[in-house]
C-alpha cells in the first residue's frame, strides 16, 4: 500500500509540473509572439509626420438657418456676419501652425450655388468648397460641405480664422456648421 500511495504523489506532481510549465511556455510564447509581431502604437499626439504635438482645440457649432438670398451673388461675405460663432481668435506660440476645418450642411433648391472658405488673418484662404444644383433637379436637396486649411508656420500671438460664403446664384441656406480651429507645434 505505500508503494501505491508513492506512486499516485509522484503522478500528482508529475501533472502539477506539466500543467505549469505549458502555462509558463504559453505566456512566454505570448510575450515573444506580442514583442516579434506587434509595434507599439504612438505616443501623446503626433502630427501628420509625428514630430508635431496639438497644443489646442477650438471648435464652435450653430445650427440656426441662414438664408443668403439677400447678398449679392459673386461676392464674398464673412459668415460671422450672421453668426459669430464661425469666427474664431486663437493665440499661438512662435512657429505653430493653425489646421482650420469647417463641416456643414446647405440648403439649395435647383438652380442654386453656394461657394464656402476658410480665411486666416485676411489674408490667406483655404481652397473652396463648392455645393450646386441646377436644371433638371427640383425639390430640395441638403448637401454638405467640408474644407480644412493648414498654415505655414505663423508669428506668436493672436490670429483670426474666418468662415466664409459666396451666393453664386439662387437662394442657398446654411444649415448647421461647425469650424474647428486645432493649434499645432513642432517638438
Amino acid at each position: 500500500m505505500l508503494v501505491k500511495k508513492e506512486q499516485g504523489k509522484y503522478t500528482w506532481r508529475l501533472l502539477v509540473l506539466v500543467f505549469v510549465t505549458s502555462l509558463l511556455a504559453g505566456v512566454v510564447g505570448g510575450v515573444l509572439a506580442g514583442y516579434l509581431f506587434v509595434k507599439p502604437g504612438p505616443q501623446g499626439m503626433p502630427g501628420a509626420n509625428g514630430s508635431n504635438s496639438i497644443l489646442q482645440i477650438i471648435q464652435n457649432r450653430n445650427d440656426t438657418q441662414v438664408d443668403t438670398s439677400g447678398y449679392t451673388a459673386m461676392q464674398w461675405y464673412d459668415i460671422s456676419d450672421i453668426d459669430a460663432s464661425m469666427e474664431i481668435t486663437i493665440d499661438v506660440q512662435q512657429n505653430s501652425k493653425i489646421l482650420a476645418h469647417f463641416s456643414g450642411t446647405h440648403e439649395l433648391e435647383p438652380p442654386a450655388s453656394i461657394w464656402v472658405r476658410i480665411v486666416v488673418d485676411h489674408n490667406y484662404s483655404s481652397s473652396t468648397c463648392k455645393c450646386a444644383v441646377g436644371p433638371p433637379a427640383s425639390g430640395t436637396y441638403r448637401m454638405p460641405a467640408q474644407v480644412e486649411f493648414l498654415t505655414d508656420s505663423l508669428t506668436a500671438g493672436s490670429h483670426i480664422i474666418k468662415l466664409q460664403f459666396l451666393r453664386e446664384f439662387g437662394s442657398p441656406k446654411l444649415l448647421d456648421r461647425t469650424l474647428t480651429v486645432t493649434e499645432i507645434t513642432s517638438q
